[in-house]
């Protein structure tokens, strides 16, 4: 790096090749090497190198990505010079697992990362219609940020930095440089890609998703609730506790992007809202509803999405679309009796 005065901290998960004899044979006083006992993934590992910063700032750098010599230089300068911001992120370009440019495959990756908002309202907006638009390891923070909302969410495997960076945004603004300083390293086989859209892993990442949005709005405080979310209030006079409780009910209940209608963590919200003193005062009178209304919230199946049944269903139909390709083509007639039942279902 071109800015020399940093120290590197390097969390060693695990490891079961050689890379505690790679990193002794470096003699560089900066870097700061542990070993943790056994592999416990991402977020302790962070949780624990996170304890023994002593700068300033704090960036991130995954083992197979790669930073551009100006990157720390870069953001520090900006930092220094706009105290009022919180982090500082990056635009990326992409490397295959051979390190090949891979940039321009990718365009919508590209376009998700190259997103930039002006406001934490709009990146809470983003974040809550399209998920994660920030790029992990481009990420410079102020030390004291990540002291003041904590370090990554041991419960998160999936989602992890969407729900730092959603802490973050909600205390102090976020800029992101419009200059590729970071190489991200993109797996071109899916099934070496950690967050790769398996089934299993696109339930998780819409579990954790729902978890981090109950808790970015169970944390805000009233006048932070109004201040990012006001213009979807139901009544746009709610000013009292009380009513900005049921204002988060509300809230929560149409809130997930890709699950318009996932009604669960309203429901939640609402049952807790409903045991407050005049809480049927307040929905009768403020919000011009009866209890009726909220009843029928429950008319509908809590735990089985429709979105997710039918990603789901077209995963599973995909998944039968490329085995009937297999063996339509293949020069082998045997089948097995489970992938006959299926393509005959399918016929």
């Amino acid at each position: 790096q071109t800015y020399k005065d940093f120290e590197l901290i390097i969390m060693d998960d695990g490891s079961t090749d050689d890379t505690e004899e790679v990193i002794k044979s470096y003699t560089d006083s900066r870097i700061k090497y542990f070993k943790m006992e056994r592999n416990s993934y991402y977020c302790h590992a962070a949780n624990c190198g996170l304890a023994k910063c002593s700068g300033d700032y704090v960036a991130f750098m995954n083992s197979d990505d790669a930073w551009l010599p100006d990157k720390l230089q870069k953001q520090l300068e900006f930092m220094e010079n706009h105290p009022e911001y919180g982090a500082c992120f990056t635009n990326v370009s992409l490397m295959d697992e051979e390190g090949h440019d891979v940039t321009d495959k990718y365009p919508d990756v590209i376009e998700a990362f190259d997103t930039r908002f002006d406001s934490q309202k709009e990146y809470l907006y983003a974040f809550l219609e399209s998920g994660n638009v920030l790029c992990h390891p481009s990420a410079l923070i102020r030390k004291n940020i990540l002291d003041q909302v904590g370090g990554f969410n041991l419960m998160y495997s999936q989602v992890a930095d969407l729900d730092l960076w959603i802490r973050i945004i909600t205390v102090a603004p976020i800029y992101v440089l419009q200059e590729r300083l970071i190489r991200f390293r993109w797996k071109t086989a899916k099934n070496d890609q950690i967050s790769s859209m398996t089934t299993a892993n696109t339930i998780r990442t819409f579990n954790e998703q729902v978890m981090v949005i109950r808790d970015m709005i169970e944390r805000m405080t009233d006048e932070q609730f109004t201040e990012f979310f006001g213009d979807k209030f139901k009544n746009k006079q709610s000013k009292t506790h009380l009513e900005i409780e049921f204002e988060k009910a509300f809230f929560l209940a149409k809130c997930i992007g890709e699950a318009p209608d996932l009604k669960i963590l309203g429901i939640y919200k609402m049952e807790q809202v409903l045991r407050m003193p005049g809480a049927m005062e307040t929905l009768n009178n403020h919000f011009g509803m009866r209890i009726h209304e909220v009843y029928e919230w429950n008319k509908e199946n809590m735990y089985n999405e429709p979105w997710l049944i039918a990603k789901l269903h077209e995963e599973h139909m995909e998944a039968v679309k490329e085995l009937r390709a297999d063996y339509e083509n293949s020069s082998s007639w045997k089948i097995t009796a489970p992938l006959r039942k299926i393509m005959s279902k399918k016929r």
